[in-house]
């Protein structure tokens, strides 16, 4: 049974003008919106980003000062993983500008700030970083150049304070174990954007649109694949950099695929993404950004 005092009340809401009835109930509209985005920036799918979308983005250090702009990526096609970021700064337009690297491990995409990555390293740390020349992208592949990147970008307090210390050497010489691990085989990302993918008998799969990266803990990276009407539809697809094979020509990379393959091809998900593409047989994905 409704009491007499929550009917008044009521009756008083309805002959209220439209617009008071409107501002009365803002609040709890304002409420419901922010659970809905609540739950959406709390989803356990880790959502990887396009390389395309992350160029061109300011980075500032852990002093929240800006230090350059990301000018591009650096993968390793052997293990499949994002290894370094290439940060310029200075020159007119992108010409004859600085660059240095940072490791993935030490970048991060999720800042507050719009169209800002972060860099975890502070400033003075950052100042005291060689530069890089991408005609030396061979020698950073090297096992010694990458411990001595590591070391030095290592963000535990004492290191920080110590970074100095370790300032990298210009040749990346650096006296280790007799064995090493074989070398990186590191390519750029916009170096690999826009490469035709042909499959064992030489037809044309479709083209390189995109990389799917995170910074971070080591990740896979993949490419988005855009298929052509030889598969007599024009869809994308995220497969692992591992699953895709150098060819004699430096414009195309092998993909084991046929239309089949692509058809039966289940869908990109969370489990796909942290798996690398190596849970069960599937290595080709049917993606969608949407």
């Amino acid at each position: 049974m409704v009491s007499p005092g929550v009917n008044c009340y009521y009756m008083s809401m309805s002959k209220r003008p439209v617009t008071v009835r409107i501002l009365f109930a803002l609040p709890l509209v304002v409420t419901l919106a922010w659970a809905v985005l609540g739950a959406a920036q709390t989803s356990p799918f880790s959502t990887p980003v396009k390389a395309g979308q992350l160029f061109g983005m300011k980075v500032e250090d852990s002093d929240a000062r800006k230090v350059g702009t990301l000018r591009n990526l650096i993968v390793d096609i052997r293990t499949g993983e994002l290894k370094y970021a290439v940060i310029g700064s200075g020159g007119f337009f992108g010409v004859h500008s600085t660059l240095k690297l940072a490791p993935a491990e030490v970048m991060s995409a999720g800042t507050t700030k719009r169209d800002t990555l972060a860099l975890f390293a502070t400033n003075e740390q950052w100042k005291n970083a060689p530069t890089f020349k991408a005609s030396n992208l061979a020698l950073l592949g090297q096992p010694a150049r990458e411990r001595e990147i590591s070391r030095y970008f290592e963000t535990s307090p004492a290191n920080a304070r110590n970074a100095t210390k370790y300032a990298l050497s210009t040749t990346g010489r650096e006296a280790g174990p007799a064995t090493n691990p074989p070398p990186a085989e590191l390519k750029f990302a916009n170096d690999l954007i826009g490469l035709r993918v042909v499959n064992s008998k030489q037809e044309k799969v479709g083209e390189v649109m995109d990389l799917l990266v995170s910074f971070g803990p080591p990740r896979p990276a993949f490419a988005i694949i855009s298929t052509t009407r030889f598969y007599r539809h024009d869809h994308e697809y995220a497969v692992p950099l591992t699953a895709l094979s150098p060819t004699d020509s430096r414009h195309k990379l092998l993909l084991d695929a046929d239309a089949a393959t692509l058809q039966q091809a289940p869908e990109f998900n969370q489990q796909a993404w942290e798996s690398r593409g190596d849970s069960g047989a599937a290595k080709i994905f049917r993606y969608s950004d949407q």
